[in-house]
């Protein structure tokens, strides 16, 4: 009896020991993706292993400052880069997202999202939001949304999984300006 309730003890230590590794991990895996802006869209079975769509790392939601689509999925990732040819300012990187969802929910989320009182213009001629100016929103030196149909075709997707590449309807251009980190 003594060696039997013996070794039911060393299992429940056993198990305690793998719960609590799991929920560590667990916590560890959901706090980096918390973090992150969104996910990449799932690849075909013959990607290559780099693609230059996806050679930057995404940013974080803080980075990023303008929520995600939700359920939108990225395509590409810029980083900013300088335009010295003729304004020799700082060009903003974005983000491509793409998702299912028609455009006019995709610009009705941003609508709510992004508003006057926050800085914000929308443009419906452009289907753009913009920080500050609309004519802006086309230099890539501010902050903007752009919301556009998406067939498939663009470049960035030319790996992406056909069976999610098919059912695209939208592709979301987020345009950022990552705060200064001290």
């Amino acid at each position: 009896m003594f060696v039997n309730n013996k070794l039911k003890e060393i299992g429940m230590k056993k198990i305690s020991f793998i719960i609590a590794i799991v929920f560590v991990f667990t916590g560890f895996f959901e706090e980096n993706l918390a973090q992150q802006f969104a996910s990449w869209a799932k690849l075909s079975v013959d990607a290559p292993k780099e693609i230059s769509a996806r050679i930057y790392p995404i940013p974080s939601k803080e980075d990023v400052g303008i929520p995600p689509y939700p359920g939108a999925v990225i395509s590409s990732v810029s980083a900013p880069s300088t335009d010295t040819v003729k304004y020799k300012q700082e060009v903003l990187p974005f983000i491509n997202l793409v998702t299912s969802d028609l455009s006019s929910n995709v610009i009705n989320f941003y609508k709510k999202t992004l508003t006057k009182d926050k800085g914000w213009n929308y443009s419906e001629e452009y289907k753009t939001f913009v920080q500050g100016s609309p004519g802006s929103a086309v230099t890539r030196f501010v902050p903007s949304v752009a919301v556009r149909e998406e067939s498939g075709d663009n470049f960035d997707l030319g790996y992406v999984d056909p069976s999610i590449k098919s059912k695209l309807k939208t592709r979301i251009v987020i345009t950022y300006k990552a705060p200064d980190k001290k």
